[in-house]
């Protein structure tokens, strides 16, 4: 594996560590039983260069396998939980990990009061928060939130307004996935809401052109290019000239499992292949992703 280095930084070194990479986008699936590979493969991305990951943790207290499943996309090979209330294994993970790991707790299937629910999860060591906008017609083709909890589209909409109105008043990071084709007007009335949220709108937004208006009116939202490897390698000039245009807000994302971090080294080395000018990879892999996590950095 090829080591891909920072400009001017010796990798393993004290300012390695400072000014490392992040990857802000990855997922939990990884149970207990894959503690060690998990811990291995930290090592070696502290080896390559990284000093973090965020990985995102989902929690279902009430829905069965048959009516969780139906929130998650197919494709997904779960080795965790098999409820999906995989919180407890990440926290684990994190803690196991001495800071390596960032935990995010993925709201999807919040139930209750949103202020309350999400303190109790601070308190257990949580950094952040993952929101996803799953309305009954959705990008990643499951079930809709309002459906499955049986709750009007409006009581839905007040639920991920109040998530991201906690994350602004708390300072936390804030992941959350959103289709600017079918919901820019909806992003945008967010961000009207919540000037100050340091939120990540990841996968480029899923349509770069629609997203590129959200990112001109609001310099402070940040993008990752999570599960889009094979779109960067087949168009590079194109995505190479978004991420220079957009250089300041622009993250290193994977979507990578907890299980299978080695993948992640496959972004950098696509980024590598755009052909970015060092300070702009150095941005979007160590800049940026320190600015959008904040405080929930150890």
């Amino acid at each position: 594996m090829k080591l891909l280095t920072l400009p001017g930084v010796e990798q393993g070194s004290a300012p390695a560590q400072a000014a490392g990479f992040i990857d802000v986008h990855l997922h939990c699936f990884t149970g207990s039983a894959w503690a060690q590979q998990v811990l291995e493969q930290s090592a070696e991305l502290r080896r390559q260069g990284f000093s973090h990951v965020v990985a995102i943790g989902m929690v279902n207290t009430r829905l069965s396998y048959d009516e969780v499943r139906t929130l998650i996309p197919g494709w997904v090979e779960n080795r965790g939980n098999p409820q999906y209330h995989e919180l407890d294994e990440l926290l684990e993970h994190a803690r196991r990990s001495e800071g390596f790991i960032i935990p995010l707790v993925d709201t999807r299937y919040l139930w209750g009061d949103v202020a309350s629910t999400l303190s109790g999860y601070l308190e257990q060591g949580v950094r952040g928060i993952k929101g996803i906008w799953l309305t009954d017609n959705n990008d990643i083709g499951v079930k809709g939130v309002p459906e499955t909890f049986g709750i009007t589209s409006e009581e839905y909409r007040r639920r991920e307004w109040e998530i991201f109105s906690y994350a602004q008043e708390n300072d936390l990071p804030l992941l959350y996935h959103m289709d600017a084709r079918e919901h820019a007007d909806t992003m945008a009335a967010m961000m009207q809401d919540f000037p100050r949220v340091r939120v990540n709108f990841p996968h480029f937004g899923i349509g770069r052109k629609p997203f590129s208006k959200i990112l001109d009116d609001h310099p402070g939202v940040y993008t990752d290019m999570a599960n889009l490897i094979s779109h960067l390698r087949k168009n590079p000039e194109s995505y190479r000239d978004f991420i220079i245009h957009y250089q300041d807000q622009v993250c290193l994302g994977s979507d990578a499992f907890l299980y299978d971090m080695g993948s992640i080294v496959q972004y950098l080395e696509a980024l590598r292949g755009l052909g970015l000018p060092e300070e702009v990879l150095h941005k979007v892999c160590s800049v940026n992703p320190r600015a959008f996590l904040g405080k929930a950095l150890p």
